[in-house]
């Protein structure tokens, strides 16, 4: 996008819309296009959707398949392109040369491009495939082959834009702009036409120009687009919508992106007096999920639900960001080293999951972020937002693999001291997890992992690595199982009370976190970091933590997280015991030798006390930590 002063328009472009003379220049310059007409303005919540009907449009009658789309573009070299203006004043041919060019659109602007997705193709191959056996080809990997740009996505047809719900689709023959105003303002519009750099700044009029437009300054709010994509396999009760949210700086590295959701709301939720599902009471507000895509996959039919009754909101990383941002650089000819990368992805997902949680009956307390990578740096990133965060099994490539790094380097620049982030970090590090684990200021929410670590050891079944490790060593509260001896289930939730290991857990909810256990294991049947712990019966006062921990005969270090009210100052001293309670089903009814201490605060505030014993044939210990007197 070009951001020009009036005054800075080429002089070729002034001779255009000038009165014809006998000057060389103007009589050697190409026609100008036919005027634009139709042009609308309409601001809601800090974005102006600006619209207009196209001239010579290239898809004048009806919709485009993606391969349709591109062949047009390609073969319109002259297609006449839209130039946007803005003006405190009604925009006129005299005072165009005053006027802000805030945007250069090409044609067939109102088409969701990015909405294509790899689903749909897999839903069309499973209901008329292209050949005898074509999903069994590469041993059941197919399609996995599928990308956003494979050919088969020729065929994906493409949505118009709607950005009024109750007037559907924009027409065909429409283009569109959406602006961020940076200031409050009053502002008129005029969009040109323009071929070969020649504008027709002559014929300007109420057809071509909109105005006054009172705006605002904000994210805007995204608009739903219509129902999503319904098929076998993927989809959970309930209604899946599409959203498209429209960014500019800082959500997105340059103005007029979209970027595509899909959100799936089960039936009856928010409804006061109807069960959500049969036998269950239906809670003005109810969990969500925000579900973060594998590689390769979108936003369309996430495969992954923890609970039924959850709102399910997904988003989609395209163009790709590695779940983090771009390089101020990114879709432009500027030098990839000369620009700094920003967590625009990051701040995006945060904006839309604001909107959701006014728009939608989402209890706030009980967002739970799963996924892979994405979902854990953005639940470190704003850790107060998430109740817990369920990895379903982490990426491991692109970062730590040099082979698989042409992605991450095509949103980032290249590895290297000389591209940094704005918080000055460089060589991708900030999307190290185990550096962002370690680095956190103040407690994460509880990370249940199945799999092996970001960044593993390497070794044959081995599921440590280098984000277990930090978790750990930050005495932050992870259970992660890898192995496969039904450990795993231990990370389940149930689908329908959405309790976990009958606790519901939510974002004020205080959590021990285990470290340094005897019982960790890198086994291949037994890999866990943290895992061999239940913890019930919580209790957390200005004065007290105490837990009751269930696991076998072992030793862990405990530290209380996420507590509202006991707040340890740093250096302060309390007391610690840890009482294990009698087997009930020993002949010996004696309690266990218990243990006790004190331990201080460290310069965090953060206490941790070291070394507790579990004995054997104990059902139980209680852990209390107590203010010292």
């Amino acid at each position: 996008m070009n951001r020009i002063g009036a005054k800075s328009i080429p002089w070729i472009v002034l001779l255009a819309g000038a009165a014809a003379g006998p000057s060389l220049a103007t009589a050697a310059a190409p026609r100008a296009p036919r005027p634009v007409t139709g042009v609308t303005a309409r601001h809601r919540e800090g974005q102006t959707f600006i619209t207009w009907k196209e001239t010579d449009p290239l898809a004048p009658t009806r919709e485009l398949t993606y391969g349709e789309y591109k062949r047009r573009l390609a073969d319109a070299q002259n297609a006449v392109r839209y130039r946007i203006y803005a003006h405190d004043k009604p925009v006129t041919a005299a005072n165009l040369p005053e006027a802000r060019r805030i945007a250069e659109v090409g044609p067939l602007s109102a088409y969701n491009v990015n909405g294509r997705n790899k689903e749909y193709l897999i839903a069309e191959a499973m209901r008329r495939p292209d050949e005898m056996g074509e999903l069994a080809r590469h041993y059941n990997g197919e399609i996995h082959r599928w990308t956003m740009d494979s050919p088969r996505m020729d065929r994906y047809p493409l949505g118009r834009f709607v950005i009024d719900e109750k007037a559907g689709p924009l027409p065909v023959g429409t283009g569109l702009y959406v602006h961020h105003p940076a200031a409050p303002c009053s502002a008129y519009y005029a969009v040109v036409s323009c071929r070969a750099g020649v504008e027709n700044t002559r014929e300007l009029s109420g057809a071509n120009t909109a105005g006054p437009v009172r705006e605002t300054v904000g994210p805007g709010v995204p608009v739903r687009q219509g129902k999503g994509l319904h098929g076998p396999y993927f989809d959970y009760p309930g209604t899946r919508w599409v959203y498209v949210q429209w960014c500019a700086p800082p959500l997105a590295p340059r103005p007029n992106m979209h970027f595509n959701w899909s959100v799936l709301v089960p039936p009856h939720t928010g409804e006061p007096d109807t069960p959500v599902f049969p036998g269950m009471p239906s809670p003005a507000k109810v969990p969500a999920e925000l579900y973060f895509h594998r590689r390769g996959y979108s936003y369309a039919q996430p495969g992954k639900k923890l609970m039924l009754h959850s709102i399910q909101i997904a988003p989609h990383d395209w163009p790709f960001s590695g779940w983090y941002g771009y390089n101020s650089a990114f879709g432009t000819l500027k030098s990839f080293p000369a620009g700094k990368v920003s967590n625009h992805t990051q701040k995006r997902i945060y904006a839309f999951l604001q909107w959701a949680q006014r728009a939608l009956p989402i209890d706030a307390d009980q967002v739970v972020a799963t996924g892979a990578d994405g979902a854990a740096a953005l639940a470190m990133a704003y850790p107060a937002r998430f109740a817990y965060v369920w990895i379903t099994g982490f990426d491991r490539d692109g970062v730590t693999d040099p082979k698989a790094a042409d992605a991450f380097a095509a949103a980032w620049g290249p590895k290297s001291p000389a591209v940094a982030d704005e918080h000055g970090r460089t060589d991708w590090a900030w999307a190290d997890l185990d550096k962002i684990a370690l680095s956190a200021e103040g407690d994460l929410p509880l990370f249940v992992c199945l799999g092996p670590s970001w960044g593993p050891v390497p070794g044959y079944a081995r599921g440590s690595g280098r984000f277990y490790s930090a978790m750990q060593q930050a005495r932050q509260p992870l259970m992660a199982y890898w192995g496969w001896s039904g450990r795993r289930n231990r990370g389940s939730v149930d689908r329908y009370s959405g309790l976990w290991r009958a606790h519901r857990i939510t974002r004020q909810t205080a959590i021990p976190a285990f470290s340094n256990s005897s019982r960790n294991s890198d086994r291949e049947s037994t890999g866990n970091a943290g895992g061999s712990f239940d913890f019930s019966d919580v209790v957390d006062t200005p004065d007290t933590f105490q837990v009751a921990v269930r696991s076998q005969e072992g030793t862990f270090d405990l530290t209380p997280r996420r507590t509202r009210h006991f707040r340890p100052k740093p250096g302060e001293v309390f007391t610690w015991q840890a009482r294990a309670e009698p087997d009930p089903r020993s002949q010996d009814k004696q309690s266990p030798a218990g243990q006790s201490g004190t331990v201080r605060a460290d310069d965090a505030g953060v206490v941790t006390i070291r070394g507790v014993g579990y004995p054997e044939r104990s059902p139980r210990i209680v852990v209390t930590i107590t203010r010292r007197k």
